[in-house]
């Protein structure tokens, strides 16, 4: 499978210590936090420099600029989670088991990162075409993943003709469910994520009617 070209803002000279990395790590949740509250137009690097107590200056010595900043956010957050979904995909297990863990790590690693799920909810055109393009690469692989587990799962249940187109739209209205849980979800008043994930299982394999 062809993999995108690494982002050219990722590239640097230096070699950066875990320290450093903890730092950009901590300015972009912070940044990730300011987005999703005021969206990427409305946050300025000034905003980030005054949330993180720094100088601006210091914010570009690690970041090239505001679109770099959305860009890390996006492409680290969709890296991270394809990293984890496939190894949950490869996973031994039926079908109907890994179908269950990839909804259920999805929604382990988006109420963890609610931040980072909104901003890549909103602002992925925010980027401009080559970033943009590299983002979508890695959300068209992930996108691919839960599809053949899902066309693996209706194999047989709907005629060969359109199984590729079912399994398709089947997979869109699974990550319609799973990517606006930010919208609603509530631990105190919804349950665990196990518990959601579990109803969510049941409604995407079984649906509303009993059979």
């Amino acid at each position: 499978m062809r993999r995108p070209k690494p982002a050219k803002a990722l590239a640097s000279p230096r070699r950066r210590s875990a320290a450093t990395e903890q730092r950009r790590e901590r300015l972009l949740s912070t940044v990730a936090e300011l987005i999703a509250a005021r969206g990427f137009e409305a946050t300025s690097m000034r905003d980030v420099s005054d949330a993180m107590g720094v100088s601006p200056a210091s914010l570009y010595y690690h970041f090239r600029s505001k679109e770099d900043l959305l860009f890390q956010i996006q492409f680290r957050t969709f890296a991270a989670l394809l990293k984890a979904q496939e190894e949950v995909a490869n996973a031994p297990g039926t079908v109907e088991e890994r179908f269950g863990r990839l909804l259920i790590g999805h929604l382990a690693f988006f109420s963890s990162h609610p931040n980072e799920l909104k901003v890549c909810t909103y602002e992925i055109e925010s980027l401009g075409p080559e970033l943009f393009e590299q983002t979508e690469a890695l959300r068209r692989r992930y996108h691919r993943l839960l599809s053949e587990v899902v066309a693996e799962f209706m194999d047989g249940r709907v005629p060969g003709a359109s199984l590729e187109a079912r399994s398709r739209h089947a997979s869109l209205f699974v990550f319609g469910m799973l990517n606006w849980i930010f919208m609603w979800y509530d631990p105190a008043r919804h349950g665990s994520v196990e518990e959601i994930g579990e109803e969510m299982i049941d409604l995407a394999l079984n649906g509303l009617r009993a059979r």
